[in-house]
């Protein structure tokens, strides 16, 4: 097993995602908990769902970004900000800086969303293309030190982490007692959120982490308790997959605050999708339907419960 530095866990707290929530309630919007007939029939139980999708920017990733900006010294403003994205956690940066008068500069794939990036570009943020995710992330790395910016990552970052994290505060207002929450997963910072929230406010309550058999990562590191290489293939949710630092911090929170990891395939998030569109009239990207995608595949067999 290969060592690696990890950041403490102390300040992912329940207190920290308050704090985040007072700063960022003017910037984003509380979005609804709406019942699924369709979902509750297929799993025999109530399902509800988050509809973070209705959010300002259709992502959750506005909350983190929010906080992050609100979180910033005054000479860190004036620097900006650099972040490496699939989409969301550029397009939350553009307009949580936008808002705030800090400069955003996006690093993205030439495979970005052409609507998302020219959503960017309106806030004012500035973009530049690389080949692929993880050179874009790199690329950022270094333009932030040599720049004085501050480097966002998506989810190894405390104060993303906490704005995520507002997703499960409203969730339990909303629903105290709800027995299971799915939460869609990629870098792990909103699974690592909502269940810093949850399991503060209601113990008995379990997070599990849905994530695509095109990019596991952590549901083959929850298995062997430790970080492993894992071997990763395109996936129309973009937005969730790619590589995962080891030394990440969302990696000992998944571990030790999300009770289950669980795969699902590429078909299924594509009926996931269409079932959304079909029962509910909402179109919600890839990325947004693995939790879906759970219901359907896991409903109806043992381990469900």
């Amino acid at each position: 097993m290969t060592n690696h530095t990890q950041r403490p866990m102390d300040s992912v707290t329940l207190k920290a995602i308050y704090a985040a929530s007072a700063r960022i309630k003017t910037t984003v919007c509380r979005t609804p908990l709406q019942l699924s007939q369709a979902l509750s029939s297929l799993a025999g139980a109530e399902v509800r769902l988050k509809m973070e999708s209705l959010q300002h920017t259709g992502s959750f990733k506005l909350r983190g970004a929010a906080n992050v900006i609100a979180s910033l010294n005054a000479d860190q403003r004036i620097a900006g900000v650099i972040a490496p994205t699939a989409g969301n956690h550029g397009l939350g940066l553009a307009c949580a800086g936008h808002a705030a008068g800090v400069p955003v500069s996006i690093f993205l794939p030439y495979s970005a969303d052409p609507i998302k990036v020219s959503a960017m570009k309106s806030y004012g943020a500035q973009v530049t293309f690389f080949e692929n995710i993880e050179e874009a992330r790199q690329a950022a790395i270094v333009a932030a030190q040599e720049s004085g910016a501050t480097f966002v990552s998506a989810y190894d970052n405390e104060q993303m982490i906490a704005g995520a994290g507002t997703v499960g505060l409203e969730i339990m207002e909303d629903w105290a007692d709800a027995d299971v929450i799915l939460v869609n997963i990629g870098g792990g910072g909103l699974a690592s959120g909502i269940a810093t929230a949850v399991k503060a406010i209601n113990p008995a309550a379990e997070v599990w982490a849905i994530q695509s058999e095109a990019s596991p990562t952590f549901a083959h590191w929850k298995e062997a308790g430790r970080t492993i290489p894992v071997e990763l293939s395109p996936s129309i949710a973009e937005g969730i997959s790619g590589y995962i630092e080891p030394e990440a911090i969302t990696w000992p929170l998944v571990r030790d605050r999300v009770d289950r990891v669980l795969i699902v395939s590429e078909a299924g998030i594509k009926a996931a999708m269409l079932l959304m569109l079909n029962q509910h009239s909402h179109v919600i990207e890839p990325s947004g339907a693995p939790a879906i995608a759970a219901v359907l595949r896991y409903a109806k067999e043992p381990e469900w419960t």
